[in-house]
């Protein structure tokens, strides 16, 4: 979860939520990475005290798109359907590629509020 504290000067980052760690093929199996991105991502809303309703853009990294609906991930996050979303795919730095990206957005002024994360 990013923010702006003026476009273009600063960057904070406000929270930062994670899931659990499965083995392939285990405990998590039956959850998919969508899913998971869900409650990460609005664990950190809330943490942040964000409205969903004022984040600005979304960008999430997802390599191995592993469910039928993880082509539409950043779409599904918690956010209104009408955000701007963004899906990286960067192999190993796809997450870290949302947050240089969720930071682009905001040092152009494109945006103040930015979801990003990673997901597989």
């Amino acid at each position: 979860m990013y923010r702006s504290h003026r476009a273009g000067e600063e960057i904070w980052i406000l929270s930062g939520k994670r899931t659990a760690f499965g083995s392939f093929g285990r405990s998590l199996k039956g959850i998919s990475a969508t899913d998971l991105a869900v409650a990460a991502s609005l664990g950190a809303l809330a943490q942040a005290g964000i409205s969903p309703n004022s984040v600005e853009h979304v960008i999430f990294g997802n390599v191995i798109q592993t469910s039928a609906d993880a082509i539409y991930l950043p779409r599904k996050v918690g956010v209104p359907l009408e955000t701007p979303a963004l899906g990286v795919n960067r192999l190993c730095g796809s997450g870290f590629q949302a947050a240089a990206s969720a930071g682009d957005l905001i040092l152009s002024g494109q945006a103040d509020v930015v979801l990003a994360g990673g997901t597989e």
